[in-house]
């Protein structure tokens, strides 16, 4: 199984979107679309505010 990155998660949540929007999903599969964009909203908010941190740290040791 493909890790899932920042842009792959993006890429994915961009598409469940797109589907939602031109009612491509079927009521069956609205519930698992919606718990699947949750899922990765979650994980591109908590890759934004670690990268953040980490380069918060890095400019810090810097002394910038």
């Amino acid at each position: 199984m493909e890790q899932l990155t920042y842009e792959s998660a993006s890429i994915e949540l961009e598409r469940i979107l797109e589907e939602l929007k031109n009612d491509e999903v079927s009521v069956d599969e609205l519930a698992l679309k919606v718990e699947r964009a949750s899922e990765l909203i979650t994980f591109c908010k908590e890759k934004l505010t670690a990268t953040e941190q980490k380069v918060d740290g890095i400019i810090e040791k810097m002394g910038l």
